[in-house]
């Protein structure tokens, strides 16, 4: 379950961001995690909820996460679609299995609601 060690990554991160903007607590915290991170959102949440009862700083904070789609683009026609297929997708356009994938991977902190 590696979703302890990212959100034990994301604390320190936290901090950091608290520490630069003298935040008294951390309210709010919206991350983006792609289809194709490998990460499961529901153990990243209760790993997070765990954690975060440690820190005062972090105790009330809430974390909100946006699944991105996973979206490719064809090599062959240059066509941009979004599957949910992960596994050897085809263009809708022209049938080619020559992609790229343009977005799926994300996993990132997207923004932090703090007091000050």
């Amino acid at each position: 379950m590696h979703e302890v060690s990212i959100a034990l990554g994301m604390v320190d991160e936290l901090f950091r961001i608290a520490k630069e903007n003298h935040a008294k607590k951390i309210t709010l915290v919206r991350l983006k995690i792609g289809k194709m991170s490998g990460i499961v959102t529901d153990s990243l949440k209760f790993a997070f909820d765990a954690i975060k009862l440690e820190h005062p700083l972090l105790s009330g904070a809430e974390i909100l996460i946006e699944e991105v789609p996973l979206v490719y683009e064809c090599s062959d026609c240059h066509v941009s679609f979004s599957a949910e297929d992960i596994y050897f997708p085809a263009c809708e356009a022209c049938g080619s299995r020559n992609l790229k994938l343009v977005s799926g991977e994300e996993q990132h902190i997207e923004s932090v609601e703090i007091e000050v």
